[in-house]
């Protein structure tokens, strides 16, 4: 939408005139568009976080499985990490458990949104940070001992907003579900500047407010990878 103010007596912007004076707006167009093509103005693109959003798209092409080992899969950059925004993924992991385990498996973000998939009190939780204040939540009950697989799965069903990614959530201990969660809408773009990705630890800030960094809050059995895979 094109707008026309005369800025020698309307400095601020406030009345347009573009309906007073069809002429003299269509004449600024014409010249506009003449000094873009001019100055390599051309192609325009405002939609800036789309554009972000698809950055990953560039670096991984085709890639479907992501393996991240433990303890080196730390302090990755978030936009190095798998693409698993506004996509239907799963995350999984094998654990042999004794029952007194806790930390984080994995985490991606901050207190500003991320995910997190952790051991608290002898269940297994995922949480969602969708923007602080606001968590999608999935809790397994009570952790069986010995081997234990977990994954947790996400199927994108295109959300409830046009434009941002949505779906249900889902948490599985040994092939049952245990856990469901609609998530209506979800990040597109950058969770944070400076968080990171991480396998056994949540370095920076917390991502779940259901617990602390206290020492980045280090997962305290055996973890020896997280298999990230994109399923869509």
């Amino acid at each position: 939408v094109w707008e026309l103010y005369n800025l020698n007596e309307d400095f601020s912007e406030a009345v347009n005139l573009a309906d007073e004076n069809p002429e003299k707006l269509e004449e600024l167009k014409t010249r506009w568009e003449e000094l873009a093509w001019e100055n390599n103005v051309y192609p325009l693109y405002d939609d800036m976080v789309m554009r972000i959003s698809k950055q990953q798209d560039n670096l991984f092409g085709d890639r479907k499985e992501f393996v991240y080992f433990n303890p080196g899969a730390r302090r990755i950059a978030e936009k190095a990490s798998a693409p698993v925004k506004g996509r239907s993924h799963s995350i999984e992991t094998k654990l042999d458990l004794s029952g007194g385990e806790e930390g984080v498996i994995l985490a991606c973000g901050g207190f500003t949104g991320g995910y997190t998939l952790f051991i608290r009190d002898n269940k297994v939780h995922y949480d969602y940070n969708y923007y602080h204040g606001l968590y999608y939540s999935l809790e397994s009950p009570a952790l069986p001992r010995g081997e234990v697989n977990i994954r947790f799965n996400f199927i994108e069903d295109g959300g409830t907003t046009e434009g941002i990614p949505g779906g249900i959530g889902e948490l599985y201990v040994n092939g049952e579900k245990v856990d469901e969660v609609t998530m209506p809408e979800m990040h597109i773009s950058t969770f944070s500047l400076s968080e990171t990705f991480d396998v056994g630890i949540d370095a920076g800030t917390p991502v779940s407010n259901k617990y602390r960094v206290t020492n980045h809050y280090p997962f305290t059995g055996d973890l020896d990878r997280v298999i990230v895979r994109l399923t869509e």
